[in-house]
């Protein structure tokens, strides 16, 4: 069995998806940190009256964290925690942009609101998704 085989068996479906999720979010929160572009910062300006853009960064990169640790849990009823961790940026990101949209503060903030709402749309279907262990996915 390969390295990779090995991987895959360990991860799972689910594992394999939310490590993914993980690697997206720790790094999106270390962007955040060391350089906001202005766009990101218009479009949630109702974040950071509450909390500087550093803080919602290390948040990003905290739920990234937690979503890497629990890529490896193997038992599905556990690794919920890691998809929990996963969806709340996401969701916070659509909701501060939304209101930035409806309140016309930042015109093009739609845009982003439906993005990152499909993603926490995503995330959620993913974390229904029942694990098969040595489910070869239909290949051969």
């Amino acid at each position: 069995m390969t390295a990779a085989e090995l991987l895959r068996a360990r991860l799972g479906r689910r594992g394999s998806v939310l490590l993914g999720f993980g690697v997206l979010e720790l790094l999106y929160g270390l962007g955040l940190v060391l350089d906001p572009r202005f766009g990101i910062v218009r479009g949630v300006g109702v974040l950071t009256h509450v909390a500087p853009m550093a803080v919602w960064g290390g948040l990003w990169m905290a739920c990234g964290l937690c979503a890497l640790a629990m890529a490896w849990e193997v038992r599905a009823t556990r690794d919920t925690w890691g998809y929990a961790a996963a969806i709340l940026p996401p969701i916070g990101w659509a909701g501060a942009n939304l209101i930035a949209w409806l309140t016309g503060s930042f015109a093009q903030a739609w845009t982003s609101a439906v993005t990152w709402g499909c993603l926490a749309y995503v995330i959620r279907r993913v974390n229904g998704w029942p694990e098969v262990r040595g489910d070869r996915e239909g290949r051969p």
